[in-house]
Parts: C-alpha cells; sequence; structure tokens
C-alpha cells in the first residue's frame, strides 16, 4: 500500500471549527476579486525561486478554492474536491508533496492523473490575523521533486507577503465601510434636523449684495444677518475666488442655465476655512423678472477630508507594496546576477529577503509610521551578538522612516554578514563600533567600524551588497554613502538628513 511521503508535514486536529474558518475567509471579501499586480509578483517570484512551471495564491472556501494569483495554470477557480490546498489546511505550517502517485490522498484525483499530470505540491499557509487558515502559497511541477532549504524559506516569507497584502486590503475596506457609515449617518441626520440649521441659505441682489441671510448661514458662516446685509456675498469667498471673479461666474451660470452646482472652500468671519457644497439659482419676483439670486451652502467639510484621507489612504498603501515588491524584485535579480553560484544566489536571496522581513515587522507594529534607529539597530544585530561587548552601539533614539528603516536594515545585514564571514566578527577579539549623532538641522551621521579582525585588503570586485550599502541606502537620507577598507578594519559612513 502506498503511504504520504516521509516529507509531508503531518495532519493536525484543528482547534478551530471550519464554519469559523469559512467566516474568517469571508470577511476579507478577497473570494472572486479581480486578479491585481501585487499578488501576481508574488507567485511570479515563488515559480522563479522554486523553479516550477506553476505557482499559485490560492484561497480556499467549503466548495472551491479560488486562485487570486496563479503562473501556468491558467484557471481562476476548482472544485475543492481535488484540491492539494485542502489537505495543506490541516498542517501545522506546510505541507509538501515530492510526488502524488506516492501518496494515498491522491489515489484518483483526476489531477494528478490527467494530461499533463501534477505530481510535486509544495504549499505554506496563509493565515488570517487571528490565525486561522484560508488559503496557501505554494507551487506545482508535473514531475516529482524536492525543494531545498532555501527555496522553503523564500516560500514562507513569500507566504507572509501574501498574509500582509490581505491585510491592507482588509484595512482599505473597512476605511470604504467607514466613509458609507458616515454618509448614511449624514443622511439620517438631514431626516431629523431642521435643514434650516444646516444649510446657510443667501441671497442677493442683482449685484450680487446681500438681502438675505438665514440662521443657517449665521451658524455656518459666524456672521450675523445685521453684520451681512448690503455687503458682497465675495465675503464668504476665499481670497483665490475672489480674484478670480468666481462670484461673477457663478451668477452669470446660474443665469444663463438656470442653476449652477458646484463645491469648494468657503472663509469663516474668523478667518478658518471650510469645505461645502450648494448651488446658486436665479431668484424671480412675482412677475417673474428676476430680482437676484439664491445661494445654498452645506458645509460637508467632514466627508470631504474623509475622502481625501481615503485617497491619501488608498495611494500610500499602494505605493509601500509596490515599493516592498520592487525591492524584492530587485533582491532577487541583483542576488543571482553577482552571485558565483546559484546556491550562493539562492542563500543571498534568503538572507536578504529575511533581513527585508524583520524590518517590515517592526515597521508594522507602528503601522509603517517610522521606528527608532535603536530598534532597528539591534533587530538587524540579533543574531551576531554572541559575545560580551564585541558590537558597540551608540547614538540618539531618533526615529526613521519607513524608507530609511528598509534601507538601514538591509545596509546593517550586509555590513554584518561581511562581518561574521571575513571582517572583524569572524575572530574572537574582533569588534564593531556603531556610532550616529543628528546635528541642528537633522543633519545625520552613521558610523560602522572594524576593529581588532584579520587584515583588510581592498577587494577586487564590488558585489551587490557593496553597491546597495554606497549607492542605495544614502539616497533613502537624501545623503551618500561611503565603504572604505583600511588594513585595520571596514569602514562605512553615512552622510545624509532626517528632515
Amino acid at each position: 500500500m502506498r503511504q504520504r511521503p516521509v516529507s509531508a508535514l503531518t495532519s493536525l486536529t484543528p482547534t478551530y471549527t471550519e464554519a469559523e474558518r469559512i467566516e474568517a475567509l469571508e470577511a476579507y471579501e478577497i473570494l472572486d476579486t479581480p486578479r491585481e499586480e501585487e499578488f501576481d509578483d508574488l507567485a511570479r517570484i515563488a515559480s522563479e525561486v522554486c523553479g516550477t512551471p506553476i505557482a499559485v495564491v490560492n484561497f480556499v472556501s467549503d466548495t472551491r478554492q479560488f486562485f487570486k494569483a496563479e503562473v501556468g495554470l491558467g484557471v481562476r477557480e476548482t472544485p475543492v474536491d481535488i484540491s492539494f490546498c485542502k489537505h495543506a489546511l490541516l498542517a501545522e505550517d506546510m505541507m509538501i508533496v515530492p510526488d502524488a502517485t506516492q501518496d494515498s490522498r491522491f489515489d484518483n484525483n483526476p489531477l494528478v492523473y490527467g494530461d499533463p499530470p501534477l505530481r510535486f505540491y509544495a504549499g505554506v499557509l496563509v493565515r488570517s490575523a487571528e490565525g486561522l487558515p484560508l488559503g496557501t502559497m505554494c507551487v506545482l511541477d508535473h514531475t516529482p521533486r524536492e525543494l531545498d532549504a532555501h527555496q522553503i524559506r523564500t516560500l514562507r516569507l513569500l507566504a507572509r507577503q501574501v498574509s500582509v497584502q490581505l491585510e491592507l486590503h482588509r484595512s482599505l475596506r473597512r476605511t470604504k465601510a467607514a466613509l458609507g457609515d458616515v454618509r448614511r449617518l449624514e443622511s439620517q441626520y438631514r431626516q431629523i434636523v431642521d435643514s434650516a440649521v444646516d444649510f446657510a441659505i443667501i441671497t442677493t441682489d442683482l449685484d450680487g449684495k446681500i438681502t438675505s441671510w438665514s440662521p443657517g448661514a449665521q451658524q455656518i458662516f459666524g456672521w450675523s444677518e445685521t453684520e451681512t446685509l448690503g455687503r458682497p456675498a465675495t465675503l464668504v469667498f476665499t481670497a483665490v475666488d475672489r480674484e478670480a471673479d468666481l462670484a461673477v461666474r457663478e451668477m452669470a451660470t446660474a443665469r444663463e442655465t438656470g442653476r449652477g452646482i458646484g463645491e469648494g472652500w468657503y472663509q469663516r468671519k474668523d478667518g478658518s476655512r471650510f469645505w461645502a457644497s450648494g448651488e446658486i439659482m436665479p431668484l424671480m419676483g412675482e412677475d417673474e423678472v428676476q430680482i437676484g439670486y439664491l445661494k445654498i451652502l452645506r458645509d460637508r467639510t467632514v466627508e470631504y477630508q474623509a475622502e481625501e484621507q481615503r485617497k491619501e489612504l488608498t495611494h500610500e498603501l499602494s505605493h509601500r507594496m509596490k515599493n516592498v515588491l520592487a525591492t524584492v524584485q530587485s533582491i532577487v535579480t541583483q542576488s543571482l546576477r553577482t552571485a558565483e553560484s546559484l546556491d550562493a544566489g539562492r542563500d543571498a536571496i534568503s538572507s536578504r529577503v529575511q533581513a527585508l522581513a524583520r524590518a517590515q515587522d517592526i515597521l508594522t507594529q507602528t503601522s509603517w509610521s517610522g521606528a527608532g534607529i535603536r530598534q532597528v539597530v539591534d533587530e538587524a544585530l540579533a543574531a551576531h551578538r554572541a559575545g560580551q561587548g564585541r558590537i558597540v552601539i551608540s547614538g540618539p533614539d531618533v526615529v526613521l522612516s519607513p524608507q530609511q528603516v528598509l534601507g538601514l536594515s538591509l545596509a546593517l545585514h550586509e555590513l554584518a554578514t561581511n562581518a561574521a564571514k571575513y571582517g572583524s566578527l569572524s575572530m574572537p577579539a574582533g569588534k564593531v563600533e556603531i556610532s550616529w549623532d543628528v546635528g541642528p538641522d537633522k543633519d545625520f551621521r552613521f558610523d560602522w567600524i572594524e576593529r581588532d579582525g584579520p587584515h583588510v585588503n581592498e577587494p577586487s570586485r564590488r558585489g551587490f551588497g557593496s553597491r546597495l550599502i554606497e549607492r542605495i541606502v544614502g539616497s533613502y537620507f537624501d545623503g551618500g554613502g561611503q565603504l572604505d577598507f583600511p588594513p585595520s578594519g571596514v569602514v562605512f559612513r553615512l552622510t545624509g538628513s532626517l528632515g
């Protein structure tokens, strides 16, 4: 009788019900959504790093598995009863099937015995924020095979990126829902509160001088009716709109078309500004002759600010994800291009992506608002602090921007890795002195100095790590980096600004 392969992880008894898992999946509202570049990039990276023709980002419901992103598959969903991933959901972290024909779970599975057959599968769980399995980041092949340790680590890191992207989707959806709630509450408010209080209702003569001023106008603008009668309606316009003769153009539109609708900034008595929407229309007398204009305005500042925040959030989320993915792609491409062998390239990719992931973990704790430099340095060097006093750190705990956190983390990873292999940390007495300082104008200086290590020679060739340290990191600080190789030990100096 065929047995499950040794490399497949043992299935666990779930601590959750299937109903709870499905409820968590549906809460993300990810099923049946269009393809997105951020997810597609993760599938492409998985396929390239693992060397498989097929890679999939999928989410498993009770009847089907939906492919949010796929490479080499050509479909968006398949029934769950023939799914590899439904078995992966029972794994602790990852399921690997080297040869499905040797695994009794897949007897008579049409995917295994079809044309072309699917023989190999490896999938890492994608979990909700509460830890429930929602799907997998997986790769498949038509022939039996294995993954090496570097490919497995990369696949796990990509699965974490899927979870990050999924949380960003949920945050954006909740923001949109909150805006919808604001609009619904505002609609109910209109029905309850006397509209005369909510609206500024103003009438003018044909020359645009104010002839009436409602209680709502007094509440919104701050001027009483006595203070405004006989004054030009431009009183409530901003200086920019007065300069552009906006009041004249509004009256012309109302006169020619019957009404003018618009929105923009207006000015209160105290000089503060607010965003309002409204309309202007001709005011007719008893004989249907125009005697002036009627202008109705409503304060929409809260809605306007919420919409601007939504746009800013959407743009920021998209920008962050694209920056992160671009960094990952650059790491993969440059590491493979400069590596002496495929194994060396895989090692470099794995360690650098892990350094990037650690930096992202720090930023996630602060909602990507930045992080203290001391935390960044401690996290980046945690794996290399084997002895007391070997790494000496000093400097004020200033806050770095998200891009500066990512850049400095990658630079420290490269420096520490080199020091552990070839530099001062490769010898028992070797030390590294790390210091930084910030000037009164936020001028920033960061030093890495190695001492008491082996004799240092200038390298004959600069690799991707050196280029990253000197050319890329400095740009995040609006400055530059200098990497030197004096005989006493490697010295790196970063200068720039925190402004």
